[in-house]
């Protein structure tokens, strides 16, 4: 009899000492047994603060085997599953992220208008500008705006299709460049996570 089994990489658990299968991982097993194998417990967290937990499928495969040494164990998911555990579910105040989004917000928009223009100035754009508008009229100007407003409004558009984001809509379904780099980095840290209590692990034995 063959039980496959797919933990998950990363779970987190509120309020709750003692993890079972069922809590990170999905099943699917012979229904005489899967209800009882989604119940095996994995661990007990004694401690009541926010701590994270590792179990390994090798963890799992020995907790399957104690129950029911004849089951052969798939693994079709990761090999490493994270326990993000907190004593309480922990809500912050709207007020409080709203002044977090929009202090963040506002530091990226200094930031950014920063960067623009002094690349800007050392690529020499308004000298360019200028002698654009110079180009098409026949006329010398210093303030050449019927190139820059296109161009800013250019600058704007480009930026909003790249990020495929305006406001709290998305232009297509596919995730945005931040929501990639935001999945990339979350992978690095998980993978830090798990290095972390490895060699913690290896230095208590």
């Amino acid at each position: 009899m063959t039980v496959y089994i797919k933990p998950y990489k990363k779970t987190t658990i509120y309020n709750k000492k003692k993890i079972i299968i069922k809590d990170i991982a999905e099943i699917a097993a012979p229904k005489n047994i899967g209800d009882s194998i989604e119940k095996i417990q994995l661990l007990e967290i004694q401690e009541n603060k926010k701590k994270n937990f590792m179990i390994s499928i090798i963890d799992i495969i020995k907790a399957i085997h104690e129950k029911y040494p004849d089951v052969d164990v798939d693994n079709v998911g990761e090999t490493y599953s994270i326990i993000e555990y907190s004593p309480n579910e922990h809500k912050e105040s709207p007020i409080l992220t709203f002044l977090k989004v929009f202090t963040v917000s506002c530091i990226l928009f200094a930031g950014g208008g920063i960067a623009i223009m002094t690349f800007h100035t050392d690529a020499a754009l308004p000298d360019v500008l200028r002698q654009l508008y110079e180009m098409f009229t026949g006329i010398e100007t210093d303030k050449p705006y019927w190139i820059q407003v296109p161009y800013s409004i250019g600058i704007a558009v480009g930026i909003i299709v790249f990020f495929n984001h305006f406001s709290s809509k998305k232009i297509t379904d596919d995730p945005t460049p931040i929501e990639v780099e935001m999945d990339s980095y979350e992978d690095s840290v998980e993978d830090c996570i798990i290095d972390s209590i490895i060699e913690e692990k290896r230095r208590n034995k």
